[in-house]
C-alpha cells in the first residue's frame, strides 16, 4: 500500500531531513515513526501524503508512482487518506459541525448524508454537545478530537497522524490512542509519528528514525 524506496529529502540550505528511507507498509498495518524531535518525522509524513516530494528515491502509494502523478491525480489519491495535523489546522472561527463537514461538501456528497454523517462521529469523539461552538474556543484536547473526526471523515484507507498526542494530557492521549486502536481494528492502515511510546505500540511495528536516517524498522 506504502512503498518508499531510498528516499531522501535535501532543502536549500543543504540539510537532510531524510537519507535513504526504504520501507514497505501494508494494508491493515498499524506503524508507529519513533524519533526525537528533528528526526524527520514530520517531513516523511509529508512526503507520505504528497505535500512533498523527495529530492530523490520513489514514494508508490495504492501501487501507483507518486512521481509520474500530476496535481489531479494526487487529489483522487488524497480522497482515501486522511491527515492529523500537529496543529491541528483546524479554521478556528468556523464552528464544529463546519470543520467535519468540509471534506465531505468538497467531495461532493449529500447535505443529509453529511448531516447524518457529522453528528455521528462527533458523538463517536463525545463532542456532540460542542457542535454549534467555535472550534478555536474548544480545548487542546477537542481540538484533537475534532481533527480526528475531520481525518477520517470519509473513512479513509490510509490515515497519517503527526505528534496526535504530543501536547496532551496522559488521560487525553489515552483517549485519543484508544480511538486509533478502534480505527485500526476497523482495518484503516495508520502511520503515526511520535516522539514518545505508547502501550499501544505492543500491537504495532516501530520505524525509528534518527536524524533522518532509519535506524530500525
Amino acid at each position: 500500500m506504502i512503498v518508499l524506496q531510498d528516499v531522501s529529502k535535501l532543502y536549500h540550505d543543504n540539510m537532510h531531513a531524510l537519507r535513504n528511507v526504504t520501507f514497505h507498509i501494508e494494508k491493515g498495518e498499524c506503524c508507529f515513526i519513533l524519533g526525537p524531535s528533528g528526526a524527520g518525522k514530520t517531513t516523511l509524513l509529508k512526503i507520505l501524503y504528497a505535500m512533498e516530494r523527495p529530492t530523490s528515491g520513489q514514494l508508490s502509494l495504492f501501487e501507483r508512482n507518486t512521481e509520474k502523478l500530476g496535481f489531479h491525480d494526487i487529489q483522487a489519491l488524497r480522497r482515501h487518506m486522511g491527515f492529523i495535523f500537529q496543529d491541528y489546522r483546524l479554521i478556528d472561527d468556523w464552528s464544529v459541525y463546519d470543520n467535519a463537514a468540509v471534506i465531505l461538501q468538497i467531495l461532493g456528497k449529500s447535505s443529509g448524508y453529511i448531516h447524518s454523517r457529522v453528528w455521528q462521529m462527533l458523538k463517536w469523539v463525545g463532542l456532540q454537545h460542542k457542535v454549534y461552538d467555535r472550534a478555536g474556543d474548544l480545548s487542546g484536547g477537542e481540538k484533537q478530537r475534532l481533527a480526528i473526526v475531520r481525518a477520517i471523515i470519509h473513512d479513509p484507507d490510509i490515515l497519517l497522524a503527526d505528534e496526535p498526542v504530543g501536547s496532551l494530557d496522559d488521560a487525553t492521549a489515552r483517549y485519543v490512542m484508544n480511538m486509533f486502536h478502534r480505527l485500526h481494528r476497523k482495518g484503516t492502515t495508520l502511520v503515526i509519528a511520535s516522539h514518545r511510546e505508547d502501550p499501544f505500540i505492543d500491537f504495532a511495528r516501530v520505524i525509528a528514525l534518527d536524524r533522518g536516517r532509519l535506524v530500525g524498522g
